[in-house]
């Protein structure tokens, strides 16, 4: 065989046997995670359980909406139920990126006061719950963290890929409350269904568990979320029922007079 031959033969091989397509890195699938479809807007109704090491529980209700605006969004939620936390309100305005502090004031009824949420205060918990007020965004601010592809693995049945985030700075650790977070994100549908996470100091703290995923309107959703504490043995647990999803939900929704004024149905 010839050299020409060889050549021609080398050529027809790399047009038959593609190149090897590289993984992609953990940044680009928490990118992925951020872009999937959620909605335009959402409104849906919580019902939150509070469940201490003892086994005592607490019983919410809550309704919560939110809007996108572009790579921006909007979120409100009010509790309901019972009468010691009614009219009680979180209002978010989460920006993309870093370059700006993403808002959030929460109004407490019983000193008719709204308390403004600084970036500083983003890794304290909310409201009892194992939830932080960072925790509450669906998905992290991706530019916080280094992000990290450290395998895959099959979850519930599911292929899932695992990434690791960790905060970029010794700041971000304290503010966050976490030295350390891992993502269990289903392939086929870009959505995380497991979260664990590391306190400051590297200690395994808590899980957030997605459970009873499913489609409506088209769109990927959980109909439960399990947030278990193991350093306190106190638990969370949210259950999501009455999805509308894209209703064109009116920008005055999203405002701090709506925060004040209450849950007045959609």
């Amino acid at each position: 065989m010839n050299k020409f031959t060889l050549v021609v033969l080398s050529a027809a091989m790399l047009f038959a046997y593609p190149a090897y397509s590289a993984e992609p890195s953990g940044l680009e699938i928490m990118q992925r995670v951020d872009a999937r479809d959620d909605g335009d807007d959402l409104m849906q109704q919580m019902k939150q359980r509070l469940i201490d090491r003892r086994g005592d529980v607490r019983e919410r209700e809550m309704a919560s909406f939110r809007k996108d605006y572009g790579k921006d969004s909007k979120s409100i939620t009010y509790f309901l139920e019972p009468s010691n936390v009614r009219d009680t309100a979180l209002l978010t305005w989460d920006y993309d990126g870093v370059e700006k502090d993403d808002d959030q004031w929460l109004y407490l009824p019983a000193l008719k006061k709204v308390r403004r949420i600084s970036a500083s205060d983003r890794g304290d918990y909310f409201m009892g719950t194992d939830f932080t007020f960072e925790d509450i965004k669906q998905v992290p601010e991706l530019e916080d963290y280094n992000w990290s592809l450290i395998g895959s693995d099959m979850l519930d049945g599911h292929d899932v890929w695992i990434v690791e985030g960790k905060p970029k700075t010794d700041e971000l650790k304290k503010n966050l409350g976490y030295s350390n977070t891992r993502y269990f994100i289903r392939k086929d549908i870009n959505m995380y269904v497991r979260v664990d996470f590391w306190d400051h100091k590297g200690q395994e703290l808590k899980h957030l568990v997605s459970e009873e995923i499913t489609q409506i309107d088209g769109i990927w959703t959980a109909m439960r979320a399990v947030m278990t504490n193991v350093q306190s043995n106190h638990r969370t647990e949210l259950e999501f029922s009455g999805h509308r999803y894209n209703t064109g939900l009116s920008d005055s929704k999203f405002s701090e007079r709506m925060l004040k004024r209450g849950y007045r149905g959609e």
